[in-house]
């Protein structure tokens, strides 16, 4: 009996070190490839972490499996984001401080910033991922609409792909830095046409 219950803790100690092994290969992947994007080797990843190369794929079959997960949390984290902007009460304020966060999230993480940029059968894994956060973006996209704050005919979907335009059309001027002026060029165009973005009446209108 005393034999067994031993065994057993042993057993919970080996799981447990395992998962804290697995969380810190995960979090120094994060680290490496927000740094330096998708190319880097998996040897960079391995001494971030402090393991040997070995060790990581004793957790994951391959470096897209790592890179997969990598990025998963990091959608996960924006469509959180966006579920707790929900509750904000100025239903356009929540629409642009989600666009922000994701054109920021690609300012400051090369790998998700490549992620984005990709088609998406080029990045297997994250299909499901991509589609709860569009989900999500839809919910705070009708909520705007239904407040007269931004174009009819805009969908979640619209507002996913055009936080990736933003970021890439600032890096295709060969400065990343303009970020925000495209992040300003488009919120200003998610609303009604013939408006700016104080809600007046334009001119071109």
């Amino acid at each position: 009996m005393l034999r067994g219950t031993v065994v057993g803790e042993e057993v919970v100690h080996v799981r447990a070190d395992a998962v804290r092994n697995r969380e810190s290969l995960v979090r120094a992947a994060g680290s490496v490839l927000a740094e330096s994007g998708l190319d880097v080797p998996v040897a960079a990843i391995a001494d971030r972490a402090g393991v040997a190369k070995g060790t990581v794929f004793r957790h994951f079959a391959s470096k897209d499996e790592l890179v997969v997960t990598v990025v998963a949390g990091l959608i996960d984290d924006l469509a959180a984001r966006a579920e707790t902007l929900l509750a904000e009460p100025d239903p356009l304020t929540a629409l642009r401080e989600f666009v922000a966060a994701g054109v920021e999230l690609q300012a400051r993480d090369l790998a998700f910033c490549q992620v984005a940029a990709a088609a998406e059968q080029q990045v297997p894994g994250l299909t499901d991922r991509r589609l709860r956060l569009e989900q999500i973006a839809d919910l705070l996209v009708r909520r705007a609409q239904d407040a007269g704050a931004v174009r009819a005919d805009l969908t979640g979907r619209d507002v996913v792909g055009l936080m990736t335009a933003a970021y890439q059309g600032a890096c295709a001027t060969g400065d990343p830095l303009r970020w925000p002026y495209f992040l300003s060029v488009l919120v200003d165009g998610l609303h009604p046409t013939g408006q700016d973005g104080a809600g007046r009446t334009s001119d071109r209108a």
